[in-house]
């Protein structure tokens, strides 16, 4: 391996460094936001059932 085939393997081996981690990371923040939104539409709908019922007593 030849000195320009190194340092290009180096440089590129020390930009890389940081993308694994950054889409962990973005990948566990869109995990949370999306059990967030589910969670929130689950109690949406339990709150428009229950809402429902109540609304037709006459």
């Amino acid at each position: 391996m030849d000195a320009d085939h190194h340092a290009a393997l180096a440089e590129s081996t020390a930009l890389g460094g940081w993308v694994g981690p950054a889409a962990i990371v973005a990948g566990a923040l869109l995990l949370i936001v999306a059990l967030f939104r589910r969670t929130r539409a689950t109690l949406a709908k339990k709150r428009r059932a229950a809402r429902s019922s109540a609304a037709n007593w006459w």
